[in-house]
């Protein structure tokens, strides 16, 4: 049944995800610090809207590229200063009682990104705006994307790349 809902342009199909051998640098390889960051917010517009949930896995690469592996991850809520509208609960699934009470630690983010290189998010042109805002250390590093983006009408002609988007 998997299959035939694979061939069909109506379904996406989502497989169990299989761990990749790890990979272990050379003695004296350089191994850099990067983080995928995300960012749920109350609305599209980085100056008066705010984030609402802040989710980050930090990571570990090779020069080359390769992961080395997951260091260590980040998850906080913060309560807006109104009301989260009923798109947006509808659109994240968080909800008013969810952030409650809620406020990020500023120095724990802090710290958390300071060792990153880069930092990549699906849509970083949205995410960046927001997280430099909030938290300065983010404004001095790179940032890179991991949308797809579609370099032209036919969708067989998609490229995934890792750019600024």
């Amino acid at each position: 049944m998997a299959e035939a809902l694979s061939r069909s342009a109506d379904y996406r199909v989502l497989r169990r995800l299989v761990a990749r051998p790890t990979y272990v640098p050379t003695a004296g390889q350089e191994v850099r610090s990067g983080i995928l960051l995300d960012t749920e917010t109350t609305g599209l517009d980085h100056a008066k809207d705010e984030i609402i949930e802040l989710g980050m896995v930090k990571f570990d690469y090779a020069a080359d590229g390769r992961i080395v592996g997951v260091r260590d991850t980040f998850s906080a809520f913060n309560e807006p200063g109104a009301p989260i509208s009923a798109e947006v609960t509808a659109l994240t699934g968080i909800t008013d009682e969810m952030v409650a009470g809620r406020r990020f630690d500023d120095a724990a983010i802090t710290a958390f990104a300071g060792d990153a290189v880069i930092v990549i998010a699906h849509n970083s042109g949205f995410d960046r705006r927001f997280a430099e805002r909030y938290w300065p250390v983010f404004e001095h590093k790179a940032w890179g994307c991991s949308r797809v983006r579609s370099t032209g009408a036919n969708t067989a002609s998609r490229a995934r790349s890792l750019a600024i988007c």
